[in-house]
């Protein structure tokens, strides 16, 4: 193993450690009297994981916009009832939200938030381009889980 290759690891490994004290905090800060349900929980890993990424590469943090969301949401929703991974038409996307640019992640079988970024998203160059595109401002995510138990996460930024 080269050092390069050893850095890059640790690096890897530091930026985990970073959104899993970050998801912990985000836990722990929610409102007592309300409790987070296990999607929110997801959705919200889903956020500060993509986030704590793109801080490590030095790219602007992306702020949550709820039109964004709700296409996620709604993605998410429709993979977990079909049982099935596909993407959505970004047209839509676009309209709705007022931007000029827009993309999508989705995944399934991931069970977490952190999961689905640190161990899918991030290993795949094509859903990495979009977590670290410099151009995206926003983001929304959502997750939902099917009859069967099985996890589906999309993710949806962009860019105004």
């Amino acid at each position: 193993m080269t050092l390069g290759t050893s850095a890059h690891k640790f690096r890897f490994m530091l930026v985990r450690l970073i959104a899993l004290l970050a998801a912990a905090i985000l836990l722990l800060v929610a409102t007592p009297a309300v409790a987070a349900t296990p999607t929110q929980v997801y959705a919200s890993q889903i956020m500060s994981a993509t986030n704590t990424v793109r801080i490590n590469h030095d790219r602007p943090k992306l702020q949550g916009n709820a039109c964004v969301k709700r296409f996620a949401v709604r993605q998410a929703q429709r993979m977990a009832n079909q049982e099935r991974i596909f993407h959505q038409r970004l047209g839509p996307v676009l309209r709705e939200c007022g931007l000029t640019k827009a993309g999508e992640n989705v995944a399934y079988g991931f069970p977490t938030g952190l999961a689905v970024v640190f161990e899918g998203w991030l290993h795949s160059p094509s859903h990495l381009v979009n977590i670290l595109d410099r151009e995206f401002r926003l983001l929304g995510a959502g997750a939902r889980k099917s009859d069967s138990g099985v996890w589906y996460a999309a993710q949806v930024f962009g860019r105004r």
